[in-house]
């Protein structure tokens, strides 16, 4: 299940409330986007240089292994069997490989015809039990190497641990502690990791780790005795630490601890025991020796990039798999730029699959064929490539041009269908997508072709019908479920009534500020709003860590316009929460700090601190409580939700909450800026932000990348957002008309990068 939390409406008792969320250290108002697009970060990225000319001399040709595009857990044959994130992918002697199924927290297996099996978990569980098959649990195991007698070796990440797996399915943790991370070197449970995300073994069974979250390479014998061979260790131990490098991270070559990586990402060891890192952060190709000796074959350090050549001349984009076969040549997922790569030991790189910064699941040879963030790769003894697609669900198989690939390609498959909708009028956009598509067309009532080949429809002026996308590829095309619009004026219309965000709240800059707006066409007029910041009142629901005394302000830029340090029991306010349905504060003597306001047109923020210095966990919500019956579209109402946070992977994810209330639908502008954060010298953004709008567990709406979208732009202007320009970038935004109901736009990296990324919600009247 996806993470669903702080969303509007979402209330203590229900069942995903209590859910790990944004734990965002700063959140801010789109009034004060010089502040948002300037701020914190890591090391600073330079320029992405523009994508040169690419080789492929020697394509491969891809086609489905198995998997059916959409997130799932069952096992079956070729597109009978579902994956849900998979990660990491590992071959046997036998030709059997084996799959990291990172989100359904399982490993399984792959038979050379498609056929998958469960080796070790319980798919939708999460823990860290030993034992056999379905009873052992693991939590987001990424990597995988399959070693000389059969058993599997994992990179249990979320448990920051080594585990292994008999062939009989047998689960045993090697070393490493669960829910401790650390960089410790010594023996068992008295080594620790911090979030390890690639493991090779070498022909006498000795583990090398990629101990991402340490920046470091760790060598693991059989006996379970861990040392560190290359890169700078950390510090002891610290308690459920999952979050955050304690090593320094860097891109020096050199020996041992001389050497330095940034969040190395993929593993690989040759028949001479060479190491081959994929140093992700540093978008480079490493070499490691037996001796520790730290050298880089191929890319430069901290520069993201599209170009074949040699040595420093290529370029990559936050390469993630890696695979080595007997002649020393590497295969690598270049997961940014959606690529598949082939690099000699001499350092040249070609490429061998994939449209550039292109983001679906297409089979095809060469430049044909699109991946939907290649994570994990293999090579076999004749050289086919087996890929996994993180966000595409599936196994992707590779031979060389003119072999035999298995699976022939398959028609697109919808994973997410056009919503009905009912609107007053003026702009409508519908959105839907589906796997494998090269081309999408919309068709209004079964036979009459409109708009441009987009999965996005935006009609300038809503025409009542049922609407329908036909999706097409090379063998063959797919109808989406109709959706229908009806077009019904109302005198209550469609308008958001409700922010909300769970966060960590610290001190100085980092104390939780929620961003929002009014606007309308009375300026003269005010919209009594409900603000609430939550600490002790989520105890009861099991929320551990909370802000003990919560100090609520309500800002207009730098001028604080009312402020409150505990509720008090006030009457007006519990009337005012049951009014608009937000969960109750049972304890009137609780420090929980709330306020009505009734604020004109104009921006501000809801800040929210600790009363005496104090940290912890803080529910922020700002409710519109002006009653259905009395509203006018004149009337001042929300209208914009922004936010700038560090975003993180799993829990941490940003997940900003908003609610559309009213009888119509409303059209809403979603955007996630990365890389667009980058000239307003914003540092350690988020490369390759992913949009994802969720009706509970439903995706309604999500982007990849913008590709320069007109409509996108055009209502980006319209709503007086910051400017994208007219070049594609990694940026994600989608322009959807939704029902009233609760929402959650949740924004992620789609390689699994980290980084801080801009979510902003708008009104599109």
């Amino acid at each position: 299940m996806r993470p669903i939390a702080c969303g509007p409406y979402l209330r203590p008792g229900d069942p995903a409330f209590p859910m790990k969320s944004c734990d965002c250290p700063l959140l801010l108002a789109a009034t004060f986007r010089r502040a948002l697009l300037t701020g914190v970060g890591a090391l600073a990225l330079l320029p992405a240089a523009a994508h040169a000319a690419l080789d492929y001399a020697t394509p491969y040709t891809f086609a489905l292994l198995a998997g059916t595009g959409s997130p799932g857990a069952a096992n079956g044959t070729g597109a009978g069997a579902s994956f849900d994130a998979p990660a990491g992918v590992a071959l046997s002697s036998s030709g059997t490989l084996y799959v990291a199924d990172r989100a359904n927290n399982v490993i399984r297996q792959v038979s050379a015809a498609g056929v998958v099996t469960t080796l070790a978990g319980e798919a939708g569980t999460s823990g860290s039990t030993d034992a056999t098959g379905t009873s052992a649990l693991f939590d987001g195991p990424t990597a995988l190497a399959v070693g000389p007698g059969g058993d599997v070796y994992v990179a249990d990440t979320g448990n920051n641990t080594i585990r292994r797996i008999t062939p009989q399915g047998v689960v045993t943790t090697l070393a490493g502690t669960a829910g401790e991370g650390g960089s410790l070197d010594g023996t068992g449970s008295a080594a620790l990791f911090r979030q390890p995300s690639a493991i090779a073994i070498d022909s006498s069974g000795t583990l090398y780790v990629a101990d991402t979250g340490n920046n470091s390479i760790r060598k693991v014998t059989q006996g379970g005795v861990v040392t560190t061979l290359a890169g700078t260790a950390g510090t002891a131990a610290t308690t459920n630490d999952e979050v955050g490098a304690v090593s320094p991270a860097g891109h020096a070559d050199g020996t041992g601890a001389a050497a330095t990586f940034y969040q190395p990402g993929g593993i690989a060891i040759d028949a001479a025991g060479n190491l081959w890192v994929a140093d992700t952060d540093n978008n480079t190709l490493r070499e490691v020796t037996p001796g520790g000796v730290v050298t880089t074959l191929a890319g430069t350090a901290l520069v993201q990039g599209l170009a074949d050549g040699t040595g420093t001349a290529a370029l990559f984009d936050n390469p993630v798999g890696i695979a080595v076969d007997s002649a020393g040549n590497l295969y690598v997922a270049d997961t940014g730029n959606s690529l598949i790569r082939k690099v000699t030991p001499a350092g040249v790189v070609t490429t061998l699959a994939g449209t550039p910064a292109s983001y679906a699941v297409l089979f095809g040879t060469g430049s044909a064929a699109v991946f939907d963030v290649p994570t994990g790769i293999a090579v076999d003894s004749s050289g086919n490539l087996y890929v996994s697609e993180l966000k595409g669900q599936v196994i992707a198989k590779g031979t060389p041009s003119g072999g035999s690939t298995g699976t022939s390609t398959t028609p697109p498959v919808f994973t997410v269908q056009p919503v009905s909708i009912t609107v007053t009028g003026g702009e409508v956009a519908l959105y839907a997508a589906a796997t494998g598509a090269t081309s999408y067309q919309w068709m209004l009532n079964g036979t009459s072709p409109v708009g441009g080949a987009s999965s996005t429809l935006v009609l300038p002026a809503a025409v009542a019908g049922s609407y329908t996308c036909v999706a097409t590829n090379a063998a063959g095309s797919a109808t989406s479920q109709a959706a229908t619009i009806t077009v019904a004026p109302t005198a209550n219309p469609g308008r958001l009534i409700n922010l909300s965000c769970r966060a960590e709240v610290g001190t100085g800059g980092n104390i939780l500020i929620t961003g929002f707006a009014l606007g309308g066409t009375n300026a003269a007029g005010s919209d009594t709003l409900l603000i609430r910041a939550s600490g002790p009142a989520l105890i009861p629901f099991g929320v551990t860590g909370t802000l003990a005394d919560p100090d609520l302000g309500f800002y207009s830029g730098d001028s604080e316009v009312a402020s409150n340090p505990g509720w008090g029991g006030s009457a007006a306010i519990a009337d005012a929460a049951a009014a608009v349905g937000a969960f109750e504060w049972t304890s009137a003597s609780s420090h929980d700090a709330a306020l009505l306001v009734s604020p004109v047109v104009g921006a501000y923020t809801a800040q929210v601190a600790g009363q005496s210095g104090d940290t912890g966990v803080a529910l922020a919500e700002v409710y519109d409580t002006t009653p259905a019956s009395s509203y006018t579209a004149t009337m001042p109402h929300l209208t914009n939700l922004s936010a700038r946070v560090q975003v993180g992977t799993g829990g941490g994810i940003l997940i900003a909450g908003f609610a559309i209330g009213g009888d119509s639908a409303l059209t809403v502008l979603v955007r996630a800026s990365g890389p667009a954060l980058v000239p307003f010298g914003v540092t350690g953004t988020l490369a390759d932000p992913e949009i994802e709008v969720l009706s509970g567990t439903t995706v309604v709406a999500g982007d990849t990348g913008w590709s320069g979208n007109v409509a996108i732009t055009a209502a980006a202007n319209y709503v007086g957002a910051f400017s994208w320009g007219n070049v594609a970038t990694a940026d994600s935004a989608v322009l959807v008309t939704l029902p009233p109901g609760a929402y959650t736009a949740q924004v992620s990296g789609a390689s699994g990068d980290t980084g801080v990324a801009l979510v902003e919600v708008y009104e599109v009247p």
